[in-house]
């Protein structure tokens, strides 16, 4: 197109009406529609959502717009101009803000987002950013501000959250005891932190960081440990507890540690970089492989007493049952009266003695199987009640030679079975009532019931009037091999041969008032069978009022009691307990 045409195309667009689309073309906007008209601006004025505001130097409003209005709380511009009285006072938290704004108005001219904080008409306070400049007169002098508001309340206090939580984090992240780090799939440090640079023998990150290369080769004692590492974190997406031998990187000396870290992924989930914490070990490990060694010497040492209990048990017994046998072939007078009379007390107290030493082999080795845990239980349905009553019977002659009152057995009706070994049940009992029996005093009585337990379970009591055990000694009297001394004090002696009066002593428990019978293996012994049925022991005994032995046994041990109100599947007659005695 020649220059001719164009000149006259541009005065055809000149002529043609305004807004009206030249001829193949686009329709040409009119002047008045392109500018700004009052009409626009008081559209945006009124109706906008920025505050805009007119204000004086000395501190008065002119003017606002209905957004600032509401900003601050007011129901209507003119209200707000004509409450606010001084705006350094009124609205500005700060009131030396305001000066330095104006400052800045006079230096340049204007100010452009700037954040403070002002105050609503209800007292709420906000962050606004504020953009204002200055209109002066005819002659430079000023006239008036003006300038826009925005609540950037919300924007302020999300970045004030996350200042004050990655300040929370940094604190973690310096402070911490255990080392913390972040490294790439790779095997590259990326931050480590000071516990971690101390770790690793450097003073700073940035040591650490230039000398680390590779930490699957230079860190890692066991070749292969970090691809452990990694595998584990693909399968899972972290490691809990991940112990590993390391060097301590810049002087190479072996350490454990234990490792907790995650896989951080992307939004997509693609894996970005591993980040952890690690914490020393070695004091730990050595501590565990001393305990270990001090567990291999135990269970020797437990090896070989169990093999001397069993020498020991079988080399006593033969010359024992010799002691017995004998003495009573002659109680007995098998081949003629003995002529002097004295020797039928001495061939009763040899006769007695064996016994005794007999069933001190069964407790012994009774103790040293439970606490070996090599004792088993051969479990059937007992009645708890008939066997009770069938131990009152068995040391009734007892009783009557201690001048001890045994009261009959008190029991609940309907009680359910017990499902135990009848053999090691009697055992307890025999135990508690023999010593009920012997470190009571003459005139004194035993009375044993068997009752409910609160959670469900049976319960068995055995309480004697002997003269209690101090509330100091009780707890002692399950250890083994320990004695409470008779005299009046009532020490702990684990040499003594007799106790106080009370259950525990003698051959079957660990206080007494005889001397000469027991060495304190009784009750420790009653309180494994009870744990055995998974049943308990506890003592109750005060001074001068005697003592209660109660065994309790849990409600999942309790069977049904068959209709006919016997308790089939029992083991062992009361015949076959009585050869065997309290101790056996």
């Amino acid at each position: 197109m020649g220059q001719e045409a164009y000149g006259k195309q541009t005065v055809e667009a000149r002529e043609r009406a305004p807004g009206a689309a030249a001829e193949g073309g686009d329709p040409v906007p009119a002047p008045h529609l392109s500018a700004w008209t009052a009409a626009d601006q008081r559209v945006l004025y009124e109706h906008g959502s920025v505050g805009i505001f007119k204000a004086t130097p000395d501190g008065r409003l002119l003017s606002v717009n209905p957004a600032l209005a509401r900003l601050f709380g007011y129901d209507a511009p003119a209200q707000m101009v004509a409450e606010v009285r001084c705006l350094d006072r009124d609205l500005h938290v700060d009131p030396q803000r305001r000066a330095g704004l104006k400052r800045k108005i006079a230096e340049f001219g204007r100010v452009d987002e700037e954040v403070l904080q002002v105050r609503r008409r209800d007292g709420k306070i906000l962050w606004v950013k504020e953009s204002a400049q200055q209109i002066d007169d005819a002659d430079g002098r000023p006239l008036y501000y003006i300038g826009m508001l925005v609540d950037v309340t919300a924007e302020v206090e999300a970045l004030e959250a996350l200042r004050f939580a990655d300040r929370g984090y940094r604190e973690i992240f310096e402070n911490a005891r255990e080392g913390i780090y972040r490294s790439t799939l790779d095997g590259r440090q990326l931050r480590a932190n000071p516990a971690l640079v101390r770790l690793n023998g450097y003073e700073s990150e940035e040591e650490l960081l230039a000398a680390v290369g590779d930490i699957a080769k230079e860190w890692y004692v066991e070749p292969g440990r970090r691809e452990v590492f990694a595998r584990l974190m693909e399968r899972d997406g972290k490691v809990e507890g991940f112990v590993s031998e390391i060097y301590r990187h810049k002087t190479r000396e072996r350490i454990w540690i234990e490792e907790n870290a995650r896989l951080v992924r992307d939004e997509s989930g693609r894996p970005l970089y591993y980040e952890g914490s690690v914490q020393e070990i070695t004091d730990r490990k050595a501590h565990e492989a001393e305990l270990w060694r001090a567990r291999l010497a135990a269970e020797g040492a437990n090896r070989a007493k169990s093999a001397f209990l069993a020498n020991m048990s079988h080399e006593l017994r033969t010359p024992l049952n010799a002691i017995i046998g004998f003495a009573e072939v002659m109680l007995r007078g098998f081949y003629g009266p003995i002529g002097e009379p004295r020797y039928q007390g001495y061939l009763e107290d040899i006769h007695g003695s064996g016994l005794l030493l007999l069933q001190l082999l069964d407790d012994i080795l009774d103790l040293s199987k439970v606490e070996a845990g090599k004792l088993e239980l051969s479990e059937a349905p007992v009645d708890l009640v008939a066997l009770a009553d069938d131990c009152l019977r068995l040391v009734a002659s007892r009783a009557r030679d201690a001048e001890v009152t045994l009261v009959p057995l008190e029991a609940t009706e309907g009680l359910p079975l017990l499902l135990g070994d009848e053999r090691r049940l009697r055992q307890i009992a025999l135990n508690l009532l023999s010593n009920a029996i012997k470190y009571n005093r003459p005139g004194g009585r035993v009375a044993v019931a068997v009752t409910p337990c609160p959670n469900g379970g049976l319960c068995l009591c055995v309480q004697d009037s002997g003269r209690g055990i101090p509330e100091a000694e009780l707890e002692h009297v399950f250890d083994p091999f320990v004695q409470l001394d008779g005299g009046p004090a009532g020490r702990l002696d684990g040499a003594a041969a007799a106790g106080a009066n009370g259950l525990a002593g003698g051959a079957g428990g660990a206080t007494g008032g005889r001397a000469g019978e027991g060495v304190g293996l009784g009750l420790p012994l009653a309180r494994q069978l009870a744990q055995l049925h998974d049943g308990m022991i506890r003592l109750t005994s005060r001074e001068g009022e005697g003592t209660l032995a109660e065994v309790r046994f849990p409600a999942k041990r309790c069977l049904p009691r068959p209709p006919h109100g016997g308790a089939a599947g029992m083991g062992e007659t009361a015949g076959d307990a009585r050869a065997g005695g309290p101790g056996s």
